[in-house]
């Protein structure tokens, strides 16, 4: 009886070592010693029995990463029509392997969402497809050579630059070909996984659901086209039915509510102070009947830019409720100020 405890106690932190080895060593360590009150020798001896079994490998002095259990390539057609359900069923759904309903679930939701926006929008011949597997997660990324998704939408929606581009793009309802697609499939995908990013354009825009509803935005190396990647841990209890209920109507209307990463907007480290910018970050906006207008990240507003997000649009588009959220003391005392002009 004792041995099996023991035996379910070993498997239980090496199940914890294992989503945990992304960090640093040192906490990592001390994390688990403290998690099930064993040695830090303890500890290492667990470190050496997942190299062993190739679960992990060494990445120098101390550092230690998941091994990639496995790797499949594929180029995919876009042109010859072939639905995107098909393309799941005869060409993807094996490179993920052996999963659970609910990552299974999650990953025929994301790829034939991303695949049909290549399909529809980018005007690339193929596209590339990676799957990388690990004891705990699963990635993919998906790589077309068209257009670009950030020049499709600055295009299409006359946009001053690439950041207002993104901006449009983190709303949902955002789509070049609207009798094909009602613009939700990046919205919602984003939500579905773990993390989720799009590279175009040398501007890279991530999401992560594992850490919050939180978006950010990096330079990189421009290339071409667009590059999508997503990855979700192979033990998900994530549910695809709570994401769209998260930002629908009680009475069934569909996708009512959007999130809008102010901070997204901000250049450099320009404030958002004026009346403009507080126009543009509402653009669209009454297509929702909820807007949580996102501060994470965002020091301090000007007084013009928070009249016109929480006093003007709402004095002019009462059917749309705006509400500001993760906001610090000074940005709240400014909003406040300027919804008592309407008091």
């Amino acid at each position: 009886m004792l041995r099996g405890k023991t035996k379910k106690s070993g498997e239980a932190v090496r199940a914890f070592i294992m989503r945990n080895v992304e960090g640093q060593l040192g906490s990592l360590v001390a994390r688990t010693t403290g998690q099930f009150g064993i040695s830090r020798q303890a500890v290492h001896k667990h470190l050496r029995l997942l190299v062993d079994a190739r679960v992990l490998s060494r990445t120098g002095p101390g550092g230690y990463q998941l091994c990639t259990l496995e790797d499949h390539k594929k180029i995919l057609s876009v042109s010859d029509g072939i639905p995107e359900d098909i393309v799941w069923r005869t060409e993807i759904r094996d490179m993920l392997g052996a999963l659970p309903e609910k990552a299974l679930d999650i990953w025929r939701c994301g790829f034939t969402e991303m695949f049909s926006n290549v399909v529809a929008h980018s005007g690339s011949e193929s596209a590339f497809v990676q799957v990388k597997k690990t004891a705990i997660s699963s990635k993919m990324t998906m790589w077309d050579r068209g257009v670009g998704i950030l020049n499709k939408i600055r295009s299409h929606m006359s946009l001053l630059d690439d950041r207002h581009a993104v901006v449009e793009l983190t709303k949902g309802k955002l789509t070049t070909s609207p009798a094909a697609h009602p613009g939700q499939g990046i919205f919602f995908t984003a939500r579905m996984f773990d993390s989720f990013s799009i590279l175009s354009k040398g501007v890279l825009l991530s999401h992560s659901s594992s850490s919050g509803d939180d978006w950010t935005v990096e330079t990189q190396q421009e290339g071409s086209g667009t590059l999508v990647t997503m990855t979700l841990r192979n033990a998900t209890t994530r549910r695809i039915k709570d994401i769209y209920d998260n930002f629908s109507s009680e009475n069934g209307s569909g996708f009512s509510t959007t999130v809008v990463p102010a901070h997204l907007a901000q250049q450099g480290s320009e404030k958002l102070v004026s009346r403009s910018e507080g126009k543009r970050l509402l653009e669209r906006i009454d297509q929702f009947k909820v807007a949580l207008i996102d501060f994470d990240r965002v020091e301090s507003i000007g007084q013009a830019f928070a009249d016109e997000i929480f006093r003007v649009y709402p004095s002019e588009h009462p059917e749309v409720d705006i509400r500001p959220i993760r906001t610090n003391k000074e940005v709240q005392s400014i909003i406040e100020g300027v919804k008592q002009k309407t008091a």
